[in-house]
């Protein structure tokens, strides 16, 4: 349940201090609270029934996939509405020419990518019940990643795509970061 502390935490600081007029902002405030929302669900149900049922593996696939579902679609068509051509690119280290276009596998993929980063971090926790430190550490290297992409000098000079106000998305990871930092001094 600490878990609704650094939501609390990070979403209060994120729409204290980010632009609430970007859109990525509130793409990652969605999917931060809705897989919080799912995770909240299985906790509350372990606790309110006294056993270590929460919910049915089923059920949290299912939720991590409505939660994917809403963000592909606003991902995938709102990508169809700008002139910036990253967006259904896929990056592939080590070689900045190759940029495939998935076109319309993008959803899938984006789908496999977000439910299998939610699952890496819920078996993190349940090895050693504490995943806010890696959490904390990626976190910091994302807001590194988003603020390069979303700065035009930074992302050319590295030669990485830019994408123009992704870079305010460093304001949730700073946000998470003292969040989960605070949950640990504590």
């Amino acid at each position: 349940m600490g878990g609704l502390l650094i939501a609390f935490g990070a979403g209060v600081g994120t729409l204290l201090w980010a632009d609430l007029s970007n859109i990525y902002v509130w793409l990652t405030l969605f999917v931060y609270l809705g897989f919080g929302l799912v995770g909240f669900l299985d906790d509350w149900l372990k606790i309110h029934h006294h056993q270590n049922k929460g919910l049915s593996p089923r059920a949290k696939f299912l939720g991590q996939i409505l939660v994917g579902l809403v963000i592909d679609h606003f991902g995938f068509f709102y990508s169809l509405k700008t002139p910036i051509s990253v967006f259904r690119r896929l990056s592939v280290p080590f070689f900045k020419e190759f940029l495939p276009d998935l076109g319309w596998f993008y959803l899938a993929f984006a789908m496999v990518v977000l439910i299998g980063a939610s699952n890496a971090v819920n078996l993190t926790d349940g090895l050693d019940g504490l995943a806010i430190l890696p959490a904390v550490i990626c976190t910091g290297v994302y807001a590194i990643f988003v603020y390069v992409a979303g700065n035009g000098n930074f992302a050319q000079y590295l030669q990485v795509p830019f994408v123009p106000g992704v870079g305010e998305v460093a304001v949730f990871c700073g946000a998470l970061m003292g969040a989960g930092l605070g949950f640990l001094w504590f």
